[in-house]
């Protein structure tokens, strides 16, 4: 059977040659991540034209899969601490300093960080979290020179970089930084196929991405990051102006007291699936694989969670990036992906959604044909993926396949649930691009000789084409 929920892959020092990304691919990644925190822009040119050399290759074979999709993050308004040439290490109950410049003459130790305006921003916040929360400090004194006291919870070392959190502030800086704008332009230039756009608070941060693309000509798919309270405070605009939405666990985990973040993720998938937005779940799934050969029985049943609740993408991030089995990690989710769809079709064989219009109503039809005549796919022919994209979001439990009219719309769809999409040369005669579609699908292993499918295209009627849902058998 094959897998119908989607896997993301972050890239790094441990899976950046040609043969390790190929071994990723073969082994279920759909998507290749670069995350624009870590490395330089040379390092990131040279690991996109890997992903591409490969896409190439994975065309010329005609066999699945089919391509792997490229997702630039941006590194996004983010507070972290300065270099350090060793470690800091910290009581508990010590105080410390943090400061946005060097403090020469105090005696307590200091934290450097890179935010100037901290000690405003720390006035705001419930607690100062370090490293998605590993240490957490009590505020005890803004001063006036910038800096701040504040008092350890518990104790630990504090490295160079490490990610600071002040949960409940509204951080005094723009959600896209100067230096986010040059990695929208070079991932432009690059013609990667999705931005992730790291701790997003408004819609109008990605409209004026999506308005800069426009200016000059340049398409890219745009996943809002939601890791602030104030993006999910403002979730349902965000949604309506995003291509897709992760829930990036890691930031968000730390903005909001924990317990709150399993109904966080559940909101967040709910409302995106209602509104036909892939919904992808990042972070920490399986973190002990970063070290350790096989996962723990709670990362297990969060994986399996993000599939109950029908994501349509899990994602991997130091576990494939610089993790010690990278393989084994993929190997992990694909194999507890499968093994939950496949009790979950054995219940029900597709999700109830609200009708919105009469594409919805087309999409919601092809589905229920499919399964009343037991079809083993689902077969459509869209120009711009949207039709795919549409009756993915009734999760059917059987694959959808997508007969794309070029690559660039291929990719864009292997971020939705279910979908294989095959590049298919477009004919005038609707008929015969259906043809060449079935026959690439045959020979990549998805149909076979008397197979039916329910299937999505154009027929000629009274010399004009109509949209249709026919059920067929594959001759």
């Amino acid at each position: 059977m094959l897998r119908l929920t989607k896997i993301i892959c972050t890239l790094g020092p441990t899976s950046c040659t040609p043969a390790q990304v190929a071994a990723l691919a073969r082994g279920g990644m759909n998507i290749a991540r670069i995350n624009l925190a870590h490395g330089t822009w040379p390092e990131h040119r040279k690991t996109i034209r890997i992903v591409k050399t490969l896409n190439r290759k994975l065309a010329a074979s005609g066999k699945l899969p089919s391509c792997v999709g490229i997702l630039l993050d941006t590194r996004g308004a983010e507070v972290r601490t300065g270099i350090v040439s060793e470690v800091i290490s910290i009581r508990k109950g010590e105080l410390v300093i943090f400061s946005p410049h060097a403090l020469p003459k105090e005696k307590r130790r200091v934290i450097i960080v890179n935010h100037k305006t901290f000690a405003k921003d720390a006035r705001q916040a419930e607690q100062i979290l370090l490293d998605n929360g590993k240490m957490s400090f009590e505020l005890v004194a803004a001063r006036a020179d910038g800096s701040v006291v504040a008092r350890a919870r518990q104790k630990g070392v504090v490295g160079s970089r490490r990610h600071v959190n002040l949960p409940g502030a509204n951080l005094d800086m723009p959600s896209l930084t100067k230096d986010d704008w040059e990695s929208i332009a070079n991932a432009a230039n690059e013609g990667v196929d999705f931005l992730g756009l790291s701790f997003i608070r408004k819609a109008s941060e990605i409209e004026d991405v999506r308005a800069w693309l426009a200016r000059r000509k340049k398409s890219i798919c745009l996943i809002a990051k939601i890791e602030t309270r104030q993006g999910l405070q403002n979730l349902q605009e965000i949604i309506e102006v995003s291509d897709a939405v992760m829930v990036a666990r890691g930031d968000l985990g730390a903005e909001i007291p924990f317990e709150q973040l399993p109904v966080a993720q559940n909101e967040i998938v709910l409302r995106s699936r209602a509104a036909g937005k892939p919904v992808i779940i990042a972070t920490h799934m399986l973190e002990s694989m970063v070290e350790n050969p096989i996962p723990t029985r709670a990362e297990v049943t969060d994986i399996a969670h993000a599939a109950m609740t029908s994501s349509d993408m899990t994602m991997l991030s130091g576990e494939t990036a610089s993790g010690a089995h990278p393989l084994l990690a993929l190997d992990a989710m694909d194999r507890v992906l499968r093994e939950t769809e496949a009790h979950l079709a054995a219940g029900f064989r597709m999700l109830d959604a609200t009708i919105r219009n009469n594409r919805d109503a087309q999409a919601k039809a092809v589905v229920t044909d499919a399964i009343a005549s037991s079809a083993s796919a689902i077969a459509v022919v869209t120009r711009t993926g949207r039709t795919a994209r549409e009756i993915a979001r009734f999760r059917p439990h059987m694959p959808i396949i997508a007969f794309a009219p070029n690559r660039r719309v291929q990719r864009a769809l292997q971020l939705s649930f279910g979908v294989i999409p095959l590049v298919t040369p477009f004919k005038s005669d609707p008929e015969a691009t259906l043809s060449a579609g079935v026959a690439l699908a045959r020979k990549a292993g998805l149909l076979r000789k008397g197979s039916e499918i329910a299937l999505v295209s154009d027929a000629k009627a009274h010399d004009k084409y109509v949209s249709t849902i026919q059920i067929r058998k594959i001759a």
